[in-house]
């Protein structure tokens, strides 16, 4: 009896430091994103908003072309992630290389090209990503095959447990691999975060995030992803003047393409 007991007090104890673990990552991100707000000015943030509105038929445009191409990577991720799972043997070289693959090649090279050093990501005023931009990288350890496989694993379970609104499960998978020395981990844990938050409403804290990916990880397809969510939390924050410059990104990169 007393061995039950003091079981269930461990799983007691376990389930508290994991709910108070999500608390206190929560109240990071949101000190952050309060101190990015206090040093933003309103009565300057209205004065300089855009009197001009995008067009409905403009932006109605930007969103098809947006959702055509989320379907081609999400198609290429369900194929690239079934060829992981299914080749558990792989090479650290072979899986990473599945992976840089996720987005078709195509966009991927017109992503870098744009959001590339002298792309269109500059852009963006400092002042936006100040907060992203001071995010230090991982160190640079090699991690080894196994690693490579359980991390990928632990990616799917985590995106898996967004999916079924298990945010407290998917939180304790993601804060680890957010800091994988893996860069193509490091960002796809970084996505399923900010849509964790994103789908909690928690608007100005994945705002955060996708941020961070559009200023540090421009290798990346997620890029892309994270551009129509930013004009997605924009809207629903009232940022009218951020919501342009987004707005403004994206439509740029579909000319360009």
């Amino acid at each position: 009896m007393n061995f039950f007991r003091k079981k269930i007090s461990f799983l007691t104890l376990i389930a508290i430091s994991a709910s108070l673990s999500s608390c206190s990552w929560m109240s990071t991100r949101k000190a952050l994103f309060d101190e990015e707000v206090e040093n933003t000015n309103p009565k300057v943030e209205n004065s300089n908003q855009s009197t001009n509105s995008v067009p409905k038929a403009q932006y109605d445009q930007l969103l098809s072309k947006y959702e055509s191409l989320l379907d081609k990577i999400k198609t290429a991720e369900n194929q690239a992630a079934d060829q992981i799972e299914n080749s558990p043997s792989a090479k650290e070289g072979e899986m990473m290389e599945k992976l840089s693959k996720i987005t078709p090649q195509a966009d991927l090279a017109e992503t870098v090209d744009v959001f590339g050093k002298n792309g269109i990501s500059s852009q963006i005023p400092a002042d936006i990503m100040e907060a992203a931009a001071t995010t230090a990288a991982p160190s640079g350890k090699k991690l080894s095959d196994s690693e490579i496989q359980t991390q990928l694993q632990s990616l799917q379970k985590a995106n898996k447990f967004v999916m079924e609104n298990k945010m407290d499960s998917a939180l304790i998978l993601l804060k680890d691999l957010e800091e994988s020395s893996n860069p193509q981990i490091r960002v796809r844990a970084k996505f399923y975060l900010a849509e964790m938050l994103f789908r909690q409403n928690e608007y100005d804290l994945s705002m955060q995030i996708y941020e961070e990916i559009i200023r540090g990880y421009a290798f990346s397809g997620l890029v892309i992803k994270s551009l129509g969510r930013l004009i997605v939390c924009t809207e629903k924050l009232k940022m009218d003047k951020k919501k342009e410059r987004y707005y403004s990104i994206l439509h740029d990169f579909f000319e360009a393409t």
